[in-house]
């Protein structure tokens, strides 16, 4: 089965930054060696990709586009398109490729949609206070987080025929909410168009399946046995996972994840975590499960019932648990709480 492994203890990760969302597949080699299944490290975690009936070259060729996509995207990478644009922001557009066009397009959709929640412009908070995933990282300034928050308005990004533009100078691009289920769309779009017909994407707690029916085991955030699990089915599933045990500062003993919530600058703290499952869009489901993390609860369950084609399963800060009538509907043999 999938297992999406969510979270060590925090006092094991005290003092440093981590990446504790880990992904685990093991997938029966069942099909006398037709099963490719390999794994690389690329946009800062591990992405595994699994093909039935394909070849090593196409593996590769999803390991490629994630690649590529990476040196579009990362903001850790200052030759980046992304980096670019923050870099030339309140001075000049930046002409952009149109797949960058495409996930800031629907970035920008999805920040309207949930009245900034989600905001890919995060970045003068994320990085440039917060420094996460950075060795300077460091516990916040609260009025280094005033200021950053006043360069936080996705309205500002102005995207037009080829380019993209940040009106205000000190304004920063952060896609780590929706980058790694955009590139997991992309790679298995390269899979099908190479004529792979059942195959997998993952990206640390970011996935794309499709005509794969396997198992996926969600564990308890604090550890121990899967508190519930689904098969995917064999149509196209994406499914994403958002914890606040990723990336965590804890000086002190105080913890700051890194899922901000652009209105106060301070991390979400209704959720242990959030997984959004929806029938196929990966970009989509990793930006959902960013913003109803930091939506907050009522406003998450409000957004819901506006929105019954997204699935999800929360475990609550009180170690509850939440699933909604799509989740049950869009996964199939649930097995839950």
């Amino acid at each position: 089965m999938f297992s999406l492994i969510m979270r060590r203890p925090v006092s094991q990760m005290r003092g440093t930054f981590v990446t504790a969302l880990l992904l685990i597949c093991t997938i029966p080699l069942s099909a006398l060696g037709r099963e490719i299944e390999r794994v690389q490290s690329h946009m800062g975690t591990y992405a595994r990709v699994y093909v039935h009936d394909g070849s090593q070259g196409d593996v590769n060729a999803a390991f490629e586009t994630i690649k590529r996509l990476d040196l579009l995207l990362s903001d850790y990478n200052p030759d980046s398109q992304v980096s670019q644009i923050s870099s030339m922001a309140g001075k000049a557009p930046v002409t952009v490729s149109p797949e960058v066009m495409e996930v800031l397009t629907t970035a920008k959709r999805v920040a309207a949609e949930t009245g900034g929640a989600f905001d890919p412009t995060i970045g003068a908070v994320t990085i440039g206070v917060y420094r996460f995933g950075r060795e300077d990282a460091r516990p916040p300034d609260e009025d280094e987080i005033t200021r950053a928050k006043s360069l936080v308005d996705y309205n500002s990004l102005i995207l037009k025929d080829d380019t993209a533009y940040l009106e205000k100078e000190g304004m920063m691009l952060d896609l780590g909410g929706i980058g790694k289920g955009f590139a997991a769309d992309k790679a298995a779009a390269a899979l099908k168009s190479r004529g792979i017909e059942e195959g997998m994407v993952a990206l640390s707690g970011d996935m794309k399946i499709f005509g794969h029916d396997t198992e996926i085991g969600i564990r308890s955030p604090t550890g121990g046995p899967p508190i519930a699990s689904f098969r995917t089915g064999k149509g196209d599933l994406a499914v994403s996972t958002s914890g606040g045990y990723e990336r965590v500062i804890d000086p002190g003993g105080k913890s700051y994840h890194h899922l901000i919530v652009p209105e106060s600058g301070f991390p979400g703290r209704d959720f242990r975590s959030v997984t959004v499952v929806l029938a196929g869009d990966a970009a989509l489901a990793d930006a959902y499960a960013t913003s109803l993390f930091t939506m907050g609860k009522d406003n998450a369950l409000g957004f819901l019932d506006e929105h019954p084609e997204i699935g999800v399963f929360f475990v609550f800060s009180d170690g509850e648990v939440f699933y909604n009538e799509a989740f049950t509907h869009i996964v199939k043999d649930p097995k839950l709480p």
